[in-house]
């Protein structure tokens, strides 16, 4: 695939309309944009993709079975048994949401929680918005309804990674520079088109999707209490695969984003910049300063267990 495009055009792709002509122009999935890009940035053939892919996949499914497993608290105290309780209530007899659903907000959940007890993750993109896209694919895979296969699955993560990897280029991918919108809310964005791929759906419906799942968490703000990535990051990557999950369902049924997904983005940029820099990740606004917030930060200062805010 790399054969057939002229080297210039990925030193010249910066923004999701590029992406997407050459997409329709070329009739071909998002995936083989992506594979070729990766394959042209790193230098090695297709089935040293697919290899480095796989290690991925392989490690998320080790860190999500992991997680789901133990119900030991964090090293704060703050988390650690979520997980496991997500994973009872998906064989509950009465559930608001499907099996499938459930399952990838416990992923979600079992990442974070692995990340907290400085276990090894996939940052995707980062360490504090890990949950979303494993818990999007791994579920899937495990669904009776869909059963992706490892190689859908790398279908998948090849094109969350080039979303990732496209708005990179116009913004930081860090709670410190654009507040969660940045971490969370690209991972929500990069899960949202990864579905939408491995379903089946076309080039602009991953755009559509993607661009719904960054609309509705544009303005996210990055206030971790006692600067930890417990909470509110924990909870806000499950949240994450269901934001994930309406978008892409929404594109897959043919509603569209009504604001392209470029202007999306740089909206995004704009909010982020407008941000009071106390919403980002400095711990100094939002949940991190509310009474019960502040109390905690306080209990770990007197155990001398307080560290500088890390990346949400």
């Amino acid at each position: 695939m790399s054969n057939e495009i002229d080297k210039t055009f990925f030193k010249q792709l910066k923004s999701f309309a590029q992406a997407l002509d050459w997409c329709e122009a070329n009739h071909q999935p998002l995936s083989a944009l992506a594979m070729a890009y990766e394959m042209h940035r790193r230098g090695v053939d297709e089935a040293a993709i697919l290899a480095q892919t796989q290690t991925l996949i392989d490690q998320m499914r080790a860190t999500v079975r992991a997680g789901s497993a133990d119900a030991s608290p964090t090293l704060s105290g703050l988390t650690g048994q979520l997980a496991s309780k997500m994973m009872a209530a998906a064989s509950a007899p009465c559930r608001l949401m499907s099996p499938t659903m459930l399952k990838m907000m416990a992923y979600a959940l079992a990442t974070l929680e692995e990340n907290s007890r400085m276990h090894r993750i996939v940052a995707c993109p980062t360490a504090g918005a890990s949950g979303v896209v494993p818990g999007v694919l791994l579920a899937l895979s495990e669904s009776p309804d869909v059963a992706l296969s490892d190689a859908q699955m790398q279908r998948g993560l090849l094109t969350a990674g080039l979303v990732g990897e496209l708005v990179s280029r116009r913004m930081f991918l860090s709670g410190a520079a654009g507040g969660c919108q940045a971490e969370v809310g690209v991972a929500t964005g990069m899960a949202a088109a990864a579905i939408v791929e491995v379903l089946g759906g076309t080039p602009r419906q991953v755009m559509d999707a993607t661009a719904m799942a960054f609309k509705n968490l544009m303005g996210l703000v990055c206030d971790p209490v006692a600067g930890l990535v417990e909470v509110p990051c924990t909870k806000r990557n499950a949240v994450g695969v269901v934001h994930a999950s309406a978008a892409a369902t929404m594109a897959l049924a043919g509603i569209e984003s009504f604001v392209p997904l470029d202007e999306v983005v740089d909206a995004m940029v704009k909010v982020g910049q407008m941000m009071s820099p106390k919403l980002k990740e400095s711990a100094e606004g939002g949940l991190a300063m509310t009474p019960t917030g502040q109390a905690f930060t306080q209990q770990l200062k007197a155990k001398g267990n307080v560290h500088s805010p890390e990346s949400e």
